[in-house]
């Protein structure tokens, strides 16, 4: 295990713990597999990285 792959494990952004999808709008609580500018759903600015956000 590299440097990198050992401080990935360390601050929680390790690829191992990837959600299946990973953006959701803060809104609607719909959630997508790529980012978006805006929530197709309901049309939201609010969305975020679900790791980001407390479930």
């Amino acid at each position: 295990m590299g440097v990198l792959d050992r401080a990935k494990e360390v601050s929680g952004i390790s690829d191992s713990e990837e959600s299946p999808l990973p953006y959701v709008c803060l809104a609607c609580e719909t959630t997508f597999e790529v980012q978006h500018h805006s929530c197709p759903v309901c049309g939201s600015y609010d969305l975020r990285c679900s790791r980001w956000v407390k479930q």
